[in-house]
């Protein structure tokens, strides 16, 4: 079974899910309003929907944890990657 919270950044279509996170990670740091910028992503892009809809009114960093934990990942790997 393939990793779903890869596939919600890109890794189904082929693109470099890090990169893509890299990318999305930048624009939020420079957005005057990040809010108001994910909320336009994720009406653009059923992926980042997902991805907000996963979290489910959630700290994001407790579902990636809980993710990578349900995954066998090492959640540090992935955040060292994206640094």
């Amino acid at each position: 079974m393939s990793n779903p919270l890869m596939g919600m950044i890109g890794g189904a279509s082929g693109n470099n899910p890090f990169g893509m996170l890299q990318k999305m990670m930048g624009f939020m740091r420079g957005a005057q309003n990040p809010g108001a910028m994910l909320q336009n992503m994720a009406q653009n892009n059923p992926n980042i929907k997902r991805a907000i809809d996963m979290c489910n009114g959630r700290n994001p960093k407790d579902v990636f944890m809980e993710m990578c934990q349900k995954n066998g990942m090492n959640p540090n790997d992935i955040v060292n990657k994206l640094k």
